[in-house]
């Protein structure tokens, strides 16, 4: 009797635990001339980070700090926002992993010139030499494709692994994802925590 009531326990558990590991659904607001900045830039929701105009979530685990660059903007309505991105979140999760979420408004930023845009873009702004570059055009995040930019970064001597994913949303918005970790196979585990719209 003790064996069967530890498998019926045992099966509950594991039960519950893949009931809590399913995507909760994301509720979207429309960008239109109510929407803030801070509409895009997002919240945090208890153990998530949101987006409902931008139509992106993220489950927070471990010890991490964020910053937020655009929080003195958060009130500004859209029709008076002049810049070309809206700077969300930045987590970090000491100095071994990173991710930043920005939302691109920038007209100019089409699909078919993302790939020459962003390695000149990477050129201009980042300070270390790119050991290596991959151009991923199915990378999937949450069933979703998206276009990616895999890269080694020499960084004082260290190898960074560096993935920047870009995804269109239907609004127009382009969700920029920049993930940093000691590995790709780090950088995974945090973007399998990604959900987009």
């Amino acid at each position: 009797m003790k064996k069967l009531l530890a498998i019926i326990m045992s099966a509950t558990i594991l039960l519950i635990a893949g009931c809590s590991s399913v995507h909760e659904p994301i509720t979207t607001i429309p960008v239109n001339s109510e929407t803030t900045v801070g509409d895009i830039a997002g919240t945090i929701e208890g153990d998530r980070y949101v987006s409902h105009a931008g139509g992106v979530v993220f489950k927070l685990t471990g010890d991490y700090t964020i910053n937020w660059p655009d929080a003195d903007k958060r009130d500004q309505l859209m029709n008076d926002y002049t810049g070309i991105e809206i700077l969300g979140p930045w987590f970090m999760w000491g100095n071994t992993a990173s991710m930043k979420i920005d939302y691109v408004l920038d007209e100019h930023m089409k699909e078919d010139a993302t790939k020459k845009h962003t390695l000149e873009e990477w050129n201009k702004t980042i300070n270390y030499p790119i050991k290596s570059i991959e151009y991923i055009d199915e990378y999937k995040i949450d069933g979703k494709s998206c276009f990616a930019l895999k890269m080694e970064i020499d960084k004082n001597g260290y190898d960074i692994s560096s993935l920047q994913i870009y995804y269109f949303q239907d609004n127009g918005l382009l969700v920029l994802i920049t993930v940093s970790a000691e590995s790709f196979k780090e950088i995974d585990k945090i973007t399998k925590n990604i959900q987009l719209a």
